[in-house]
């Protein structure tokens, strides 16, 4: 679920394609030079796929919480593969102590969460995608940059059956 890695496998480079390709073909018929209707396209492009990863993607499906102590873990990286929306470590109440942090003490060494200014109760907090769900969120995409480019083509036949 890495961002870059989702970005290049799967079905959504198609999609992306294809909606180029639509976004090309729509922005041809409104601007009749070839430089202004390139820039549109790479314009319509580059923004859409930045909303659609940094607002939207995120909210495909409700992200799952994951906690875990933070003495004695029993693995260190419990969200590995998974896209890591949020994390922290969190109080006994449930206050957000060090955001952005991920604590592990060893179960032999019990003063270490002492040292840090954890009292008993301390866990490790994530907010994260989990990586089964990475097919879904690449049909998701898919279908969204499919239906847009249908939509692009469209209005780009209407466009150019009423110049003609």
């Amino acid at each position: 679920m890495n961002l870059v890695a989702f970005d290049m496998q799967g079905i959504v480079p198609i999609g992306y394609t294809l909606f180029a390709v639509a976004l090309g073909v729509f922005a041809g018929t409104l601007w009749h030079k070839v430089l202004p209707a390139m820039a549109a396209t790479l314009v319509g492009v580059i923004g859409l796929r930045i909303v659609l990863t940094t607002l939207a993607r995120r909210h495909y499906q409700p992200a799952e919480t994951i906690t875990f102590p933070v003495v004695g873990g029993t693995d260190a990286n419990p969200a590995a593969g998974d896209w890591v929306l949020g994390r922290g470590v969190r109080d006994a109440s449930g206050r957000m102590v060090f955001p952005g942090l991920q604590v592990g003490c060893p179960t032999d060494t019990p003063s270490c969460a002492a040292e840090m200014g954890l009292g008993d109760g301390a866990y490790n907090w994530l907010l994260l995608q989990p990586a089964e769900r990475f097919w879904l969120f690449q049909t998701i995409e898919f279908g969204i940059y499919t239906t847009l480019a249908v939509v692009l083509l469209v209005l780009a036949m209407r466009r150019v059956r009423r110049i003609a």
